[in-house]
Order: structure tokens, then C-alpha cells, then sequence
């Protein structure tokens, strides 16, 4: 598999910087968005204090120094379901069909195989799976140096599933002109008086 061509003398996989930002983007929006659905469907009741002694039936409590959230017990599994739901529709069905993510979309960039096309669902599902192996970032930043050391700038993800990240154009190339043949035949020979 070879990798995307140099486009003007730039190497187009030569993201990394961008593909971070656009990564923390994506977690920021796709965390916000059911922490705050979670916090309106579970009735948050936010607080000073401590956690209440006993905690209310049905609820559970959270602390965090002497802010206090009361919420409904199903809360929790609502913004995990949510969560989920949401990194599969944005990073497997999104992605697999246009190649983006709202951070990628942002910052410019775009996943691809190594033809040029999108990657399809099954390959972002590959690349959201093996965040298994590159997220551990904590511990080791796998991802982050498979970006920067390998060829085409890939991570495992990548590696695993066929494809690479690039700068996405402004526009859309445009098609070629084509020069327009004659559209007569060759010439003709009147042999008719006229």
C-alpha cells in the first residue's frame, strides 16, 4: 500500500498537530452533548455542600470540592448509552461514508484509503476499535508516536485499517478542461454544383 502523493512538494499525511486538535475537539462535543442531555433528563440538582446523609431514594450523588449534583439514578447509564451512540454515528457511520468528523471537518483534514476514497464502515470501525492499543496515552503515547515516526504518519488505527489522514482541499478539484474536437467530419468535397 503506498502512500497519499506529495501535493505541491507537501507531504499531505503531515497532520499530526491537526489530527490531536481535531481529536479534542470530537471528545469535547460528543461529551458535552449528553452530559448536558444526562443533566436535563436526570433532574440534576446542583448544590454547595456535601453529598446529602442519607442520599434520597433513587438518586445518586456526586461531589466534587463543595459543589454537590444530585441526579437520578439512570442518569449514568443514559450519558454512557448516549456516548456510545454518538462515537459510533460520528466516527464509524460519519466518518466511514464522508471521511470526517466534526473536529477533522473543522481543522481540515479527512481519513482516506490508500486510493483516495473514503474508508468505508467496516475500516472506521477498525480505526475506532484500535484506539484500544493507540489509547494508551496515558501510559505510553502509542498513537501520537506511530503519527510522528511512520511512514504516511499513521497510527495503529490506520496501520490495521488501510487508510491514512490528510489535508482535505478547500474545494474540490475541478474536472479537466477537455478541448473540444471539431464537431464537423473531415472536410467535404462538393462534387454537386451549387
Amino acid at each position: 500500500m503506498t502512500a497519499p502523493a506529495p501535493v505541491d512538494g507537501r507531504d499531505p499525511t503531515r497532520v499530526v498537530t491537526r489530527r490531536a486538535i481535531a481529536l479534542l475537539v470530537d471528545a469535547i462535543l460528543l461529551t458535552a452533548i449528553p452530559a448536558v442531555t444526562a443533566l436535563f433528563v436526570g433532574h440534576a440538582d446542583i448544590r454547595r455542600g456535601d453529598c446529602p446523609n442519607p442520599i434520597p431514594a433513587g438518586r445518586d450523588c456526586l461531589a466534587y470540592r463543595g459543589q454537590v449534583m444530585l441526579v437520578d439514578k439512570d442518569t449514568f447509564f443514559i450519558f454512557f448509552a448516549l456516548l456510545v451512540l454518538l462515537y459510533l454515528a460520528v466516527f464509524v457511520a460519519v466518518q466511514g461514508v464522508t471521511g470526517t468528523s466534526p473536529g477533522k471537518a473543522a481543522l481540515g483534514i479527512r481519513v482516506i484509503r490508500a486510493d483516495g476514497t473514503t474508508p468505508g464502515g467496516l475500516r472506521s470501525l477498525v480505526r475506532m476499535a484500535a484506539w484500544v492499543i493507540d489509547g494508551f496515552v496515558l501510559l505510553v503515547p502509542v498513537a501520537l508516536w506511530s503519527a510522528w515516526f511512520t511512514p504516511g504518519h499513521r497510527r495503529v488505527g490506520d496501520w490495521l485499517a488501510g487508510t491514512y489522514v490528510i489535508r482535505s482541499r478547500r474545494r474540490p478539484p475541478r474536472p479537466p478542461r477537455e478541448t473540444l474536437a471539431p464537431t464537423s467530419g473531415p472536410p467535404s468535397t462538393n462534387t454537386e454544383g451549387g
